[in-house]
């Protein structure tokens, strides 16, 4: 147990690091060779139409694998020679709009694989009562891998050729695959267990339905994931505005986006210490109450340390939601069907992004961003206090 658990955390480690290279260098090859800020707006599309649409597909064809570990090695091998792709365009200079968003979709879609798999490897392999405790230290690993790989792309992108960070990646993605050759996966020879979910791979809202029908108590924690969603959504909008607008020093963007990830880091470092004596449903209440208290003090202070005091706590909020929302599906939802249930709900809390990306900066440029932080931070207090009031967060979902 221990064995695979290392190679989880370090090949997630390493796949994070390596994607962090590419996901900046797309932004800068795109802005660099078309000079617009609508094609950087069409490949964010782009990305985010496939990653809903095609949820449910990859989950379903994840849970049709007997096996998880040649499919994960399989997957990973993909996503390396989609990188190739991309390398060769700007070897070779093809400066071809939609050649590279196809290349960039290719892919986004390979990597996708590799988040349902490894949640159902965690069920697999390991028992429920570390569920909680593994994901936290996953998700520890990913913000890590992405922080580092950011700070390193930041000091080193004026240095080296733009080629050199899909090379990083594609390096990545084959010491994954040596590491993901010595993870011990038992053969699957058990009959497999009556399916509790039916419905077509594309109609991943099906699933949806059939799991609140089953589980009502996690339709209230969609409910509230779909409404904070729209506010946290357009971050990089909140930390424009504040830098250049309030604090006039564009150089606090970069500082509002570490500070959001330290913060991201430090609640999941300290979800895996307070796992074992705090419930699920209690996480999810203080990340409720959480989020718009430091929304308020981020938006709100007028320095700029307690601005990103308020980053900081902003982002350790998020872990005490999405890993509980991890472990309450991996405990409720069958093993044979948790990829494709799993990447469903996901796909559906993500719809509600496109509102808060382009609904909330009209509301800003109407208000001004001080008059809609004290305008959001109070209405949502007041929400995630209703909600908790009225116990819509139930005991049943530690279960």
């Amino acid at each position: 147990m221990v064995v695979n658990k290392n190679i989880i955390l370090v090949s997630q480690f390493i796949n994070d690091f390596g994607s962090g290279f590419s996901r900046v260098a797309l932004i800068i090859l795109i802005t660099t060779w078309f000079h617009a800020a609508i094609y950087v707006g069409i490949y964010s599309f782009c990305l985010f139409v496939p990653g809903i649409v095609l949820a449910a597909p990859i989950g379903h064809f994840v849970d049709q694998q007997t096996q998880l570990k040649p499919f994960l090695l399989k997957t990973s091998l993909a996503a390396a020679v989609a990188v190739l792709l991309i390398l060769g365009l700007v070897a070779w200079q093809v400066k071809n709009f939609p050649l590279l968003i196809t290349s960039a979709i290719l892919y986004d879609t390979c990597a996708s694989f590799y988040g349902p798999i490894i949640t159902k490897l965690t069920v697999r392999l390991f028992t429920a009562d570390v569920y909680s405790r593994l994901n936290a230290a996953i998700s520890t690993a990913m913000m890590s891998a992405s922080l580092l790989s950011g700070v390193i792309v930041t000091a080193l992108m004026t240095v080296l050729p733009l080629a050199t960070l899909f090379v990083a990646d594609f390096l990545s993605y084959l010491i994954v695959f040596g590491l993901l050759i010595g993870l011990h996966e038992k053969s699957v020879t058990e009959t497999p267990a009556p399916t509790t979910f039916s419905g077509s791979a594309w109609n991943g809202f099906s699933y949806v339905r059939q799991l609140f029908q089953q589980f009502p108590a996690l339709v209230p924690v969609l409910a509230t994931a779909l409404l904070f969603n729209i506010l946290l959504a357009p971050n990089d909008v909140y930390f424009t505005q504040l830098a250049t607008m309030v604090f006039h020093n564009t150089k606090a963007i970069g500082l509002m986006t570490s500070a959001f990830s330290i913060g991201f880091l430090l609640g999941s470092v300290l979800y895996r210490w307070l796992a074992k004596s705090v419930r699920l449903h209690t996480f999810i209440q203080i990340s409720l109450v959480e989020i718009p208290i430091a929304f308020f003090l981020f938006g709100e202070s007028k320095w700029l340390l307690g601005s990103l005091l308020g980053v900081v706590l902003l982002g350790s909020a998020l872990p005490f939601f999405n890993i509980s929302n991890k472990t309450i599906l991996q405990k409720q939802v069958p093993e044979a069907e948790l990829a494709t249930v799993s990447n469903s709900y996901y796909a559906l809390i993500n719809l509600s992004q496109p509102i808060g990306l382009l609904g909330i900066p009209l509301v800003i440029d109407a208000l001004g961003m001080r008059s809609f932080t004290l305008l959001a931070s109070v209405s949502y207090l007041a929400i995630a206090g209703g909600i908790i009031a009225t116990k819509k967060i139930s005991p049943a979902l530690d279960r």
